[in-house]
């Protein structure tokens, strides 16, 4: 190794080099302070990292884009890990930069004769929220969609040259495959080349000038206090990078990758939200409407961004202690309050908007079923993915009645069910999720823990007085809820194993189990729980729907209001539809 590594010396000279970068002197030693710039570096590269992979499968097109990034997230393996961390990667861009700003600011390393570098830091801060907007559209999904278009609107809006600039961000009059493949070729060719180089200068600058030490240190106690890079301010910056990377692993695993919407539809209504670093922007634009919206969009921004760069040029405080700049530091913290302030109350709006939250169960929904569609039955070349259960049913070829009052049916299915309801975990209500409602999964889950939130938890009722969960063996569970799903016939249950539900059975009538107690399979016989003759079927849930309240099903146990009196037969028999429907959604 020895006579490999001295003839790369004498080829390149890397000693003197390595010697440059380890050996740069930290006034004052090293600090926790002065690690942000090296972990923005290291988010930085892990963007590239996986950004390269995600291009490998990425197909820029409108009509090609929402499958594969689809395909990446549910079917390549680990692709949901790679497109999560790329995702999440650029929040983490957005707050480490802001951390590093904060830093910088408090330290004083903005003033003489590091300006320059002040500003080299605020266009790479620029360039980074770009990258975050260009990437927002390629997965070509409604979220995505309808964001980036309410952002080139505002372009529009800009006094003469707005219309024209529009236009060419677009690549036309409307959105489509030229939007798409600019915005494409922004995020990965233009933007990354800008970055790299302001990276390259930012780095630069920051060698001549070094580091900024803490105030209140002497010339002599810095002099004293002075250390290399390497090896304490190396071994900090290691772990910040080890401290971030396994902060961003854990919220990828916990979200499962990132967010994927139904594929963009012009046609479907869309309430758009930007990313939480654009919430700001978009709170402050309702206070600005109509001819005012120019204020709200590029004044107030334009003249926020102009203080900040002109920050450097207009603090003439003495020295770096931030009790001699109280005015600055307390104009900076106002201004930053503000920016926090007006994205706390975009997201308090929202939640606080029964509408808009249900919106976002609806859009959840034909997420699910889009991309549980493409992934079992891939994706359509000539069709549009079903986003709805009624696109659902027609793509899977089930009848559809002409006649079916598709409107009414609708209206009841948002207002009434998904208002209780929720579906794979989108959702306030109180009633079980129907996401996967009546496959095995989902009855094997209800069993093992009914008073989980995705059942019963929510509801004040039955956790006083409901089924307790039932304990057993893996295999005994496994057998009992074969049974259960036998209950609902052959049409909803033709693959059950007879010999595994057989097995249930016995042990549904033995004493161990105690499900004699409170449930019955007989006619309409009453118990302290519902009747599970027949559970699941078109037949059941047409009863429960009718009047769940009957004594044979919840009783006065019952909470869901009964639609026997409100809808007609016809109605009835098509919400049966859509809860069956419920199957091909994946639980969360």
């Amino acid at each position: 190794m020895r006579r490999f590594f001295d003839w790369l010396e004498d080829r390149s000279g890397y000693r003197a080099w390595l010697k440059t970068a380890l050996d740069e002197p930290v006034p004052g030693g090293a600090s926790w302070a002065f690690v942000f710039g090296s972990v923005i570096t290291f988010v930085l590269v892990l963007q590239i990292v996986t950004g390269l992979v995600l291009a490998s499968y990425y197909s820029p097109s409108s009509t090609t884009a929402w499958a594969s990034v689809a395909y990446v997230q549910d079917q390549v393996t680990l692709g949901w890990l790679v497109r999560g961390l790329h995702s999440k990667g650029a929040s983490a861009m957005v707050v480490v930069t802001g951390l590093h700003m904060l830093q910088v600011f408090v330290y004083g390393a903005y003033k003489k004769p590091r300006e320059l570098n002040w500003l080299v830091g605020l266009a790479m801060f620029g360039l980074i929220l770009a990258f975050a907007l260009t990437g927002y559209l390629l997965p070509w999904d409604q979220k995505g969609y309808n964001a980036t278009k309410v952002a080139t609107s505002l372009m529009g809006a800009v006094p003469g040259v707005g219309r024209w600039l529009q236009g060419f961000v677009q690549g036309g009059n409307d959105y489509g495959n030229l939007t798409l493949t600019r915005f494409y070729t922004a995020h990965v060719l233009l933007l990354p080349g800008a970055l790299l180089a302001l990276l390259g200068l930012h780095l630069s600058l920051f060698r001549r000038h070094g580091v900024t030490p803490r105030w209140g240190k002497s010339k002599q106690t810095l002099a004293r206090t002075t250390q290399p890079f390497w090896p304490d301010q190396l071994l900090r910056d290691a772990v910040a990078m080890v401290i971030a990377i396994g902060f961003l692993v854990g919220l990828v695993v916990l979200s499962h990758g990132a967010e994927l919407s139904a594929p963009a539809d012009p046609s479907k209504p869309y309430e758009a939200r930007p990313e939480w670093y654009f919430l700001p922007l978009f709170q402050l634009l309702k206070y600005f409407k109509g001819g005012l919206t120019l204020v709200g969009s590029m004044v107030l921004p334009g003249l926020f961004t102009l203080l900040l760069a002109a920050l450097p040029f207009v603090d003439r405080s003495p020295g770096t202690d931030p009790a001699r700049r109280r005015g600055v530091l307390l104009a900076f913290f106002a201004g930053v309050a503000t920016v926090v302030v007006l994205g706390v109350l975009a997201r308090r709006a929202d939640d606080k908007n029964p509408a808009f939250k249900k919106h976002v169960a609806e859009a959840t929904l034909a997420a699910h079923i889009a991309r549980a569609y493409v992934k079992e039955h891939g994706f359509p070349q000539s069709a549009r993915v079903p986003t709805t259960v009624r696109e659902l049913e027609v793509a899977l070829r089930k009848p559809v009645d002409p006649n079916d009052p598709v409107a009414r049916v609708e209206a009841v299915w948002k207002d009434k069910c998904l208002g209780c309801h929720p579906v794979a975990g989108v959702g306030d209500g109180e009633a079980p999720d129907l996401a996967g409602y009546g496959t095995r999964a989902w009855i094997e889950a209800f069993l093992r823990n009914p008073s989980a939130p995705q059942f019963y938890g929510r509801s004040k009722t039955f956790i006083k007085e409901g089924m307790k969960q039932v304990v057993g063996t893996d295999a005994e569970l496994g057998a009992l809820t074969e049974f259960v799903y036998a209950l609902q016939g052959p049409e909803l249950a033709p693959d059950v194993d007879t010999a595994k539900a057989d097995a249930g059975r016995e042990l549904y009538a033995s004493d161990r189990m105690q499900c004699t107690n409170c449930h019955s399979l007989e006619g309409r016989e009453e118990g302290d729980g519902p009747n599970l003759g027949g559970r699941g079927s078109r037949a059941y849930l047409l009863e429960v729907l009718k009047d769940p309240g009957q004594a044979w099903l919840y009783g006065v146990k019952n909470d869901m209001p009964a639609f026997a009196n409100k809808l007609p037969p016809a109605d009835l028999e098509a919400l049966v539809d859509r809860v069956l429907a419920m199957r091909k959604v994946p639980m969360k």
